[in-house]
Order: C-alpha cells, then sequence, then structure tokens
C-alpha cells in the first residue's frame, strides 16, 4: 500500500508540475576546446505558488524558495560535479512573462572532462527537493575533443528492471477521451526541455542527427506540440518511465521531440 501510495504521489508531481517547468541547456564550444554551460530554467506560476505553499508548511518563515533553487551557492556546488576545472560564473535572475527563473553560466577549460546527463537540470532544479536521489542516475555523455573534432558519445539507454508483480495491476487514463485529452494538454502544454552544443567557430561538417547552423540538438522535447496528437497522448501513457530505449523508440520523428538516436556522433570546427 505504502508503494502504491508513493507512486500516485511521483505521478501526480510529474503530470502537474511540469506544465510550469522549461529548462534549456547549452554549451558553447570554442575552438580550443574550452567553453560555456548556460543552464537556463524557467517555472511557471503554478510552480511557484505550490513552492511557497510547501515552504510556508515545512520551511523557515519568510524563506523564498527561489532564492534557495536558484542560489549560488547550490549553483558552485553544482559546478563541482560538471567535470574537474568547471567553475561557476555567474547566475542572473529571470522575470518576464509570468515565469521566473535564473540563467547560470559556468566555465570549462576543458571539453573532455565535461560531465552532462540528459537528466542533471532537471534534478538540481526539482522543487521536491532530494525526493529521487536513491533513483538510479543516467551516465553522462562523453566528449572528445581534440585537434578540431569532437567525438560525442551518447550513453546507452539504461534496462527496465523486471516488474513487481504486485504493482503490475494498474491502468493508465483512457486517452480516448475528449475530458483526459483536453487535462493532459493543460498540465503538459508549456513544458520545454533542451539539450544543445553551440560550435562557436562553426561547423565544417558532422555526424549529427539534428544540426540548424552552428548548432547541434541531442535532446529536445516541446509538450506543446507532442500533446496536439492524441495519439501521442496515447504513447505517453502507455510507455514505461523505466524503459528509456522503449521510450526513444516510440517518439522517434515525431513532431516535438528531437534526440540524438546515435550511439556517437562527430563534429569537425572550421
Amino acid at each position: 500500500m505504502k508503494k502504491s501510495l508513493l507512486l500516485l504521489a511521483s505521478a501526480l508531481v510529474a503530470l502537474v508540475l511540469p506544465s510550469c517547468f522549461q529548462n534549456e541547456t547549452t554549451i558553447h564550444l570554442n575552438k580550443d576546446g574550452s567553453g560555456t554551460l548556460v543552464d537556463e530554467t524557467r517555472l511557471g506560476a503554478q510552480m511557484i505558488a505550490m513552492m511557497d505553499q510547501m515552504a510556508g508548511l515545512g520551511g523557515p518563515a519568510g524563506e523564498d524558495p527561489m532564492k534557495k533553487m536558484f542560489s549560488e551557492d547550490k549553483a558552485k556546488a553544482r559546478a563541482t560535479s560538471l567535470g574537474e576545472g568547471v567553475t561557476f560564473e555567474k547566475t542572473e535572475s529571470i522575470d518576464a512573462d509570468g515565469a521566473k527563473g535564473a540563467r547560470t553560466t559556468y566555465r570549462f577549460k576543458d571539453i573532455n572532462q565535461l560531465k552532462v546527463s540528459t537528466e542533471d537540470s532537471m534534478k538540481s532544479m526539482s522543487p521536491m527537493g532530494d525526493m529521487g536521489a536513491t533513483a538510479k542516475k543516467t551516465a553522462p555523455i562523453a566528449f572528445t575533443y581534440t585537434d578540431g573534432k569532437l567525438t560525442v558519445k551518447m550513453p546507452e539507454p539504461d534496462k527496465p528492471e523486471a516488474p513487481d508483480a504486485a504493482d503490475d495491476d494498474s491502468e493508465g487514463p483512457d486517452m480516448d477521451s475528449p475530458e483526459a485529452q483536453a487535462m493532459m494538454k493543460q498540465m503538459l502544454g508549456d513544458m520545454k526541455v533542451s539539450l544543445k552544443i553551440v560550435i562557436e567557430p562553426g561547423i565544417a561538417e558532422t555526424t549529427a542527427s539534428h544540426q540548424d547552423a552552428n548548432t547541434i540538438t541531442l535532446m529536445e522535447m516541446d509538450m506543446g506540440k507532442l500533446v496536439e496528437n492524441p495519439d501521442n497522448l496515447k504513447k505517453l501513457t502507455s510507455v514505461k518511465q523505466d524503459d528509456p530505449a522503449a521510450a526513444m523508440d516510440a517518439f522517434k520523428g515525431v513532431d516535438g521531440v528531437k534526440f540524438e538516436a546515435k550511439p556517437e556522433i562527430t563534429v569537425t570546427l572550421k
């Protein structure tokens, strides 16, 4: 029963909060192998209000949860997990169009030492604190740069664990229902997450699947586009969260979703 309640709470968080969440992580690479990692996160009014309520229930009186989430100390602590030689540079507040957040810039000396995962930013910005700290961590993307050529090796998707028979009797929402579809669109429509690499000198050639001028997209999810198609909503509720490979296969080529399916890509700088 306790496990079922935790799963329900997790599902509610996953469905209610993402609509207020937007995150863009951009790696800027210079010719000498140095560069910056810029992490921009925006939270909508709904999430901010919920965070204020949570802080009122258990936090010190008058504490601003936004300042805690985007604190300089937290950003500096994250810099140490991004790799050797990565340093915190600055954090700039964002307050526009009803959304609030921060744009944090880190500087790295050598991209070969950079450790970035597709889920790092969402974990570090979680308003639920360390709730998911015990979950299996995704391996970082491996960057190899030498003589003007960058190789990016994507981590192999984890294989799902064996299902617990006692908890395998639940059914997802009926996505044939117009009411359910409308609810999902309202909850998920504003969520956007992306991870990109900007090659500052320009790209001479690349094997990347998604290139736009000097920008390579490793991962991008625009839920606003995704949920417009009822078939995509059905996929969202049917795909297993612990099977990334199956999820990638299900959403391959779907409007609103981009991901690098090749295990390894190369980029030759100009």
